[in-house]
């Protein structure tokens, strides 16, 4: 199993956004929903063994499970109208101390990067921070069962990195990528090195 925690720095905490301008009103949602499309969609069809955790704010999670995931297009102004529904839900909800699911495979709870850290623990995930000045992912040491912490177009916080500061950090190159980018690449590394059989000597 694979996950991915994306942050989202400035995402509104409600449904309240045009969906004709995810870049502005919606605080750079198109960001989200571009990490979302490269975590799960395939040439034709879905990775069911993924979960994504997006952390808006630090006060709300919406976490999309792969295995029972549906209606997920490769379009970020469908993956936005899911997570509005998500939003809208959570905001008419009158017990927004739980989880809920608004459509198949979608949940939206309160909690931030810690519990989102704790979450993928629990799954017994290991944890690795994409971080530009850390060790070349390409010679690390990797988990086939892992869970990758990455921003939107903001750096990290000083207490988001302060959670993330004991977990290894991982530097996919020497540019500075998108987060959608990051997420592809970090699929193909895990692909090639755990989905095809060890080469013979």
């Amino acid at each position: 199993m694979r996950a991915f925690i994306v942050l989202g720095h400035r995402v509104p905490l409600t449904p309240n956004f045009t969906l004709n301008d995810l870049p502005g009103s919606a605080g750079r949602l198109d960001i989200l929903c571009r990490c979302v499309t490269a975590a799960f969609c395939l040439s034709h069809g879905i990775r069911r063994d993924v979960i994504v955790y997006l952390v808006l704010q630090n006060q709300i999670i919406v976490r999309l499970e792969g295995s029972q995931l549906r209606h997920l297009n490769p379009d970020e102004r469908s993956t936005a109208a899911l997570l509005q529904r998500a939003l809208k839900a959570f905001a008419d909800s009158t017990h927004k101390d739980r989880e809920l699911e608004s459509s198949p495979g979608i949940f939206i709870a309160p909690g931030g990067l810690s519990d989102a850290l704790k979450s993928v623990q629990g799954l017994g995930l290991r944890v690795y921070w994409l971080y530009e000045q850390g060790s070349p992912i390409r010679h690390a040491q990797l988990h086939k069962d892992g869970a990758f912490v990455l921003s939107d177009h903001l750096e990290f916080l000083p207490e988001e990195a302060a959670l993330l500061e004991g977990f290894p950090k991982l530097s996919l190159g020497p540019l500075s990528l998108h987060a959608d980018h990051c997420i592809v690449i970090v699929h193909n590394e895990l692909d090639v090195r755990f989905a095809f059989p060890p080469a013979s000597q």
